[in-house]
């Protein structure tokens, strides 16, 4: 055989092994996953990353277990199940980790596993955030503890990776066992609605083990994640909606965009949004959409604890993270599962540096015996915890009440705003008046009501009210609703010192 050749063959085995990587699972499984209409591994990872930008790693790989079951020896694929390198998304650095559905439904061998640790090691090593694509069975349990050893690895890396670059995770299938750890222990969680599921057990196993027959959705489904556990940040409607989250929630995270709404906007209509009654309910995001850049407030978890909104936004170009109370619900008061959800979002700004905005409207805790025996004080301990321990500028604008032990969404910050609106207490007036003088019964005379009336009054002169807290240095300025925007963002522009666009 001639040089020439021996070129051919190198060039056709080149050519059938690319080849291969345009249909991992082989043609009937990636004709199948057409039919449901949803990408494949490569596919998807390719529609996040800039084009041209994607360098894999061990896009060759195989798995060395053909002998130990016979289906491994009929799923020996280039890959093993996991595309995964590291790319672009809108010009920023990114390292992508994608599970192949059409091989063995992305279950993680010994191989993959050791590909994504090189993965995870390399956004270490340069401090790039992490998107998980994820499609997977869990451990691929053919090849027992190999499999179990090297999954247990990524598990140390995603724990390990935590608080030191984000860890975003897009569940595309099935999340099951030990992918569905990983999931939980990254940063932020999107699910794809009528695809996903997210669990440790499935139902098959649980109706075994406990006898419960439990469907799919109920188990792990992304209604259940999105509103009871709080495990899933945004359900979304298909994988292109899913893609696109995953790139606004990357730009989300980036320091600074050239803004083209200015600083100095006014917020005419915040007056008006805000009641001056403390317990007329209003919808605290009209005051996010007035108050920061304009189509830049990206929630999360908006369906899970709906008295807390935490949201990602810029003021002026600059990312900040806002955590905001939201009157409609609960009046905006604090319990276990808006503590949970505020300390997990305000702990992740302050591990990575994002200005934390919080909008104060907060009548107290929650009382009651289900929230105490429930736990409320540890939970909402961990809330006070991740404002003391944050490691961003924060700052508040306190928009109407800020009561009680409440006041944690207030006390922690560097600067402390207020509008007019604003009342700042121990306790509410009506609450110091029951504690004070007891209920106003029912026979209760002129006399007594305008001597209650009184010392209402005199109670909210002198410590209910904005400028109270002001003159006792609590509250660093009042500001004009027309202002509030402006006050803000001065305030942020002396407390960010990161990098300018």
């Amino acid at each position: 055989m001639s040089e020439e050749d021996d070129r051919e063959e190198l060039r056709r085995e080149l050519a059938r092994r690319e080849a291969a990587l345009e249909e991992p699972g082989g043609p009937a499984r990636v004709a199948r996953q057409r039919r449901l209409g949803r990408m494949t591994g490569r596919e998807r990872v390719l529609a996040l990353v800039d084009e041209g930008s994607f360098v894999e790693l061990g896009a060759h790989v195989l798995h060395d277990h053909a002998h130990v079951h016979e289906t491994l020896a009929a799923n020996r694929h280039p890959g093993d199940g996991v595309v995964a390198g590291i790319g672009a998304v809108s010009g920023r650095r990114v390292v992508v980790v994608a599970n192949e559905p059409t091989i063995l439904r992305g279950a993680m061998g010994h191989a993959a596993s050791r590909k994504v640790c090189r993965a995870l090691d390399l956004a270490k090593e340069r401090g790039v955030p992490v998107v998980t694509l994820a499609d997977s069975d869990g451990v691929r349990v053919e090849e027992g503890l190999d499999a179990v050893d090297a999954y247990g690895e990524i598990l140390l890396r995603v724990a390990r990776l935590k608080g030191v670059v984000p860890q975003i995770t897009v569940v595309f299938g099935l999340c099951v066992g030990a992918a569905a750890y990983a999931a939980a222990l990254g940063d932020f969680v999107a699910m794809v609605e009528g695809q996903s599921y997210l669990f440790i057990t499935g139902p098959k196993v649980t109706k075994v083990v406990t006898g419960e027959d439990v469907t799919l959705d109920a188990l792990g489904g992304p209604a259940m994640h999105a509103r009871t556990t709080g495990q899933c940040h945004a359900v979304v409607k298909d994988e292109p909606s899913a893609i696109a989250w995953a790139k606004r929630m990357l730009d989300a995270l980036d320091p600074r965009r050239p803004a083209d709404d200015p600083v100095d906007r006014p917020t005419d209509d915040l007056a008006s949004i805000v009641p001056v009654a403390e317990r007329r309910a209003y919808d605290m995001k009209k005051v996010l959409a007035t108050v920061f850049d304009r189509g830049s407030v990206l929630e999360v978890s908006d369906l899970f604890a709906r008295n807390l909104v935490t949201a990602f936004a810029r003021l002026g170009g600059r990312s900040v993270a806002v955590v905001a109370s939201q009157p409609m619900y609960l009046a905006g008061s604090l319990d276990i599962d808006a503590s949970r959800k505020g300390a997990a979002f305000v702990r992740f700004a302050g591990d990575h540096g994002i200005p934390v905005v919080t909008l104060v409207d907060v009548p107290g805790y929650l009382p009651g015996s289900k929230q105490e025996q429930g736990g409320i004080l540890p939970h909402g301990a961990t809330l006070i915890d991740a404002y003391a321990h944050a490691r961003s500028p924060l700052l508040c604008l306190i928009v109407r009440k800020s009561y009680g032990g409440a006041s944690v969404l207030s006390f922690g910050s560097a600067v402390r705003l207020a509008l007019p609106t604003a009342r700042v207490g121990a306790v509410g007036v009506d609450a110091q008046l029951e504690i004070e003088l007891g209920p106003e019964p029912p026979e209760a005379t002129a006399e007594e009501k305008a001597a209650r009336a009184a010392r209402r009054e005199a109670f909210v002169r002198e410590h209910g009210h904005g400028w109270a807290a002001a003159e006792g240095g609590y509250v660093d300025r009042v500001v004009d609703p027309k202002r509030a925007r402006e006050a803000l963002a001065r305030a942020l522009e002396a407390l960010d010192d990161r990098g300018a666009v």
